[in-house]
């Protein structure tokens, strides 16, 4: 007697979700082609099925392929709705696919280059290892060596800076490791460091900042037109270079919502990619001086030891980004600090600092208080001045002179030591800025790193009992800022909650997830096409929802794209923003340990971060006389340090002289700095706030 046939259309709407889902993930990594399958079965099951039909699904598939966490932290609760989560699975999974078939002439490039960087922003484990299935690192290595340079004949031969290239650079960063660049013999590292030479020395025609340097408070006023009429014209244009917003701003759908975002300084990533390259290069330790500093002390002589640049050697500069781990991204609970937090500033300045005319969009910390207190390890690099001369003064791109340059630019060892000190809450806690004169309303500071005119001589600044105070001398007046204790509380009440508070995330096992997700989509189906469940639950629990049915949540989702997300009154919505104080004001101080300043030059250092992007400024001059421990003091000068902290690892940025005017172009070279030690806590007086012990 024969068996009567089970029927697969026939099983219950949940049962099929279940199949789907275990067919779905049967291979994690890449998109879930074993479901189309099962789509093409038959038209019942397609229509329970479909992602049209079935959001939650879509959404469990994603949850299983993706990192999650840092879109709802950032974005808010409504990025983790079925919806939003099933769309996002479509458009990282055509990205992916596209990038893994390898085609850099692909017309939807520019999207998979969007979508690529928000999973790199975004990884917690599990977008590397989907990133690493695509093969991005290969891609965006034969991107940058075949097409880098493309197009160069219409800028006078000068490489072009555009969205594309910007976002290749930054890709090859984020998806390499120091086996890729170890791997690499002297020439193929040659080749690379002369592609990205011009974008990595060049600061007057790249500049590797958001917003111009020389401004201390964004947005600016007016329109960039007015700036240029206070601006320098050069060869290249104006300096200093105010862009076009229009030209530098990207849309994107992300988690069912349109997002402004900015094009990331390709003169940044460039600087960390050459110096990245550059130290793989063997430093000469067995030069004819001294063994150590005992050695030198026995003969009287002074400067760097056999054992200073072995210590350089040793410390490196650059660090890779932490790929993660899948199987700790699964087991991440709620309230487990992910490893995108890291990545959390670099998100905010990505999503608010695209317009520099216009307030930010993103309410929430670009700079978390703390992450820079500690010893810093790297090098800068110092170009050839008559080549950046020849550079700065002519209209054409010299590639010959690219060739002929030494691709190992000089370097000089970094060593320094950085205590960081917020501003208290209050009327007039804050030191005033550098005072503007109409004559000049292009210079905000920088060259004394926005802190106020006279700061050398006319204040005095005493760091002790876990605050530096700060007088103006002759005036009476003074300014408290607490000073940030290693292993204290970091940024959590910084510009709107910082970079370390979850968003509302509710710690839950991985069964409970699954119970509450099938019991979401059980609703869903009976609520049918006309209303989200998500959408239901939040309007009752903000007390909106009572009595108002279907229509008041169709009234506010009522735009849905084509992959069938929501995406809430208009295709324009940005996401919710958090709103908190105003950003408090953050000062630096540091100074050089005293076997690196009997090595490399005895420093101080005084700084300040700018709010809007997160803009880390610091100005490093000789110590104060007498300076017994500066092995030629005479030739020491005072330079401005300017760059961002990236994943909370590398303070990546340029150095420049201290000039007269910001008008002025001067020789610029990129620096690379990262932590290497944590320093003892000390507190002296400082003269001019500048240094501490």
């Amino acid at each position: 007697m024969c068996e009567p046939r089970l029927v697969l259309a026939a099983l219950p709407a949940d049962v099929l979700d279940e199949i789907a889902y275990h067919t779905a993930v049967l291979d994690l990594l890449g998109p879930p082609h074993h479901l189309v399958a099962l789509l093409c079965t038959c038209k019942r099951i397609y229509a329970v099925l479909c992602s049209q039909n079935n959001h939650h699904l879509y959404a469990r598939i994603f949850v299983a392929k993706f990192d999650h966490r840092a879109a709802r932290r950032r974005m808010g609760v409504k990025a983790g709705h079925a919806s939003a989560l099933a769309s996002q699975l479509t458009r990282y999974c055509k990205a992916i696919r596209n990038i893994r078939s390898g085609d850099i002439y692909s017309p939807s490039i520019t999207k998979d280059f969007l979508r690529a960087y928000a999973l790199c922003l975004e990884n917690d484990g599990k977008n590397a290892a989907q990133l690493r299935w695509a093969g991005l690192f290969e891609f965006a290595e034969q991107f940058i060596l075949e097409r880098l340079w493309e197009g160069r004949d219409t800028l006078q031969g000068w490489p072009v800076e555009d969205i594309d290239n910007s976002l290749a650079l930054w890709l090859y960063w984020y998806s390499s490791s120091e086996d890729h660049f170890a791997s690499k013999t002297r020439e193929e590292r040659d080749m690379f460091m002369e592609l990205l030479r011009p974008y990595a020395l060049y600061n007057f025609r790249y500049p590797p900042f958001f917003a111009p340097d020389n401004h201390a408070h964004l947005p600016l006023y007016g329109t960039p037109d007015a700036y240029r009429d206070h601006s320098t014209v050069t060869p290249h244009g104006f300096y200093p270079l105010y862009r076009d917003p229009a030209l530098c701003t990207h849309t994107m759908r992300h988690y069912g919502r349109t997002l402004a975002l900015a094009e990331p300084p390709l003169g940044l990533v460039a600087k960390l990619l050459y110096v990245a390259l550059q130290e793989y290069n063997p430093v000469d330790t067995e030069l004819l001086i001294p063994v150590d500093r005992d050695e030198a002390a026995l003969l009287h002589t002074r400067g760097p030891t056999r054992a200073d640049y072995a210590e350089f050697a040793r410390t490196k500069a650059v660090r890779h980004p932490a790929p993660g781990d899948w199987r700790a991204a699964a087991l991440l609970r709620a309230r487990d600090r992910s490893p995108s937090m890291a990545s959390d500033n670099d998100w905010e300045r990505w999503y608010g600092c695209h317009n520099p005319w216009a307030p930010s969009p993103s309410h929430r910390a670009k700079y978390t208080f703390g992450s820079l207190t500690g010893l810093w390890g790297g090098r800068s690099l110092d170009p050839e001045i008559l080549e950046y001369e020849y550079a700065t003064n002519t209209r054409d791109f010299d590639a010959d002179l690219v060739e002929r340059a030494a691709l190992n630019v000089p370097e000089h060892p970094l060593f320094f030591t950085l205590r960081e000190h917020r501003a208290r809450p209050g009327p007039a806690a804050a030191l005033p800025h550098w005072q503007v004169h109409g004559r000049d309303p292009l210079n905000e500071g920088i060259m004394n790193a926005y802190l106020p005119r006279g700061w050398a001589g006319g204040f005095l600044a005493t760091e002790r009992a876990g605050a530096l105070r700060i007088f103006q001398v002759g005036r009476g007046r003074q300014w408290v800022y607490e000073t940030y204790a290693p292993g204290g509380k970091r940024g959590a009440d910084d510009a709107g909650g910082g970079a370390d508070a979850e968003m509302m995330d509710v710690d839950v096992d991985a069964d409970a997830e699954e119970r509450i997700g099938r019991a979401r989509a059980q609703v869903q189906r009976a609520l049918g096409d006309g209303m989200d469940v998500d959408e239901l639950l939040e309007s009752v629990a903000s007390g909106s929802g009572s009595g108002s049915g279907p229509s008041r949540s169709r009234s506010r989702s009522h735009s849905t794209d084509s992959s069938g997300s929501s995406s809430g009154a208009s295709d324009s919505d940005e996401p919710p923003r958090p709103r908190g104080a105003p950003p408090l004001d953050i000062i630096l101080t540091g100074s050089t340990e005293t076997r690196h300043a009997l090595a490399w030059g005895n420093y101080h250092l005084y700084g300040r971060v700018r709010a809007w992007d997160g803009l880390i400024v610091l100005v490093r001059a000789p110590a104060p006389e007498p300076d017994v421990l500066s092995p030629f003091p005479e030739r020491l000068e005072p330079y401005v340090f300017r760059g961002y902290l990236l994943g909370g690892a590398n303070l990546v940025g340029a150095w420049r002289h201290v000039t007269d005017s910001v008008h002025t172009i001067p020789v610029e070279g990129p620096f690379v700095v990262s932590r290497v030690a944590v320093p003892p806590v000390a507190a002296v007086a400082v003269e001019g706030g500048a240094q501490a012990a």
